[in-house]
């Protein structure tokens, strides 16, 4: 098991795509939320003002946070799947896969080593939201956070970790589809949901749109929920993972 870290923990290292997703993870939101901040205090009734206001919930580390919240709820999990389905569709499209079916460690530890580096990963990279944020806030004219929005960082930063978590299911596609387009294609259909979801009014109870329903709270004018309705997402991802493996357990080489 510890050879199966090992190479997978390399290959997450070396691989370009996951320090691009990693890099636009923790910067593209935040300087996307800075510039919608800027264009609302700019004052004027130029239709870019009109739709940062719109966007935000205020002005300052309130408007500039609660943004942030809102871009990060899609944006993560689109980020955080795209390494998904790299990681497991690249086996298929690169022809690697023939190689673990002649590997002494079993395809079974491969599967859940690169499922406890990606969950990893997203906990870094939640990590690292937080902290970038805070960063640009400050080096772009915001001042220090308060109490109120350190404890806005904090719900970004799980958020950030859950919407990794919720990636994860991504990898069942992606065995299964054998390749990139069906991980693709998995996830566009996991954001599109959230989406619908969200809209219908069941965003306080499904599951790819429960964390961004509690991160944005009352501050987007989202209904508040209870804390342990977040514990959905990593049963949700536990049960993707366990279908994952189980794929990969019995899976037949191509």
């Amino acid at each position: 098991m510890s050879a199966a870290y090992a190479v997978e923990a390399l290959k997450l290292r070396r691989s370009r795509v996951v320090g691009v997703a990693t890099v636009a993870l923790l910067l593209v939101p935040a300087l996307l939320a800075r510039g919608f901040l800027i264009a609302a205090e700019r004052g004027g009734p130029d239709s870019m003002r009109a739709k940062a206001s719109l966007l935000l919930p205020g002005l300052g580390w309130a408007g500039y946070l609660g943004g942030l919240i809102q871009i990060y709820a899609t944006a993560g999990v689109v980020g955080s799947g795209i390494v998904v389905g790299w990681c497991f569709g690249r086996e298929y499209a690169d022809r690697t896969v023939v190689s673990l079916y002649a590997s002494a460690t079993r395809r079974t530890s491969v599967a859940w080593a690169k499922l406890v580096l990606l969950a990893a990963w997203s906990v870094a990279v939640g990590i690292g939201v937080a902290a970038a944020a805070a960063l640009i806030g400050i080096s772009t004219g915001l001042g220090l956070p308060d109490a109120a929005d350190a404890r806005v960082l904090g719900r970004l930063a799980a958020l950030a970790v859950l919407s990794g978590l919720l990636a994860l299911p991504v990898a069942l596609p992606a065995s299964i589809g054998r390749g990139y387009l069906p991980a693709v294609g998995g996830l566009m259909t996991l954001v599109v949901a959230a989406q619908v979801a969200m809209v219908a009014g069941a965003g306080t109870w499904w599951p790819w749109s429960v964390a961004a329903v509690w991160a944005m709270g009352t501050d987007a004018g989202m209904e508040p929920i209870a804390p342990a309705w977040l514990t959905m997402v990593p049963l949700v991802a536990a049960l993707g993972a366990w279908a994952t493996v189980e794929w990969w357990r019995r899976a037949e080489v191509v």
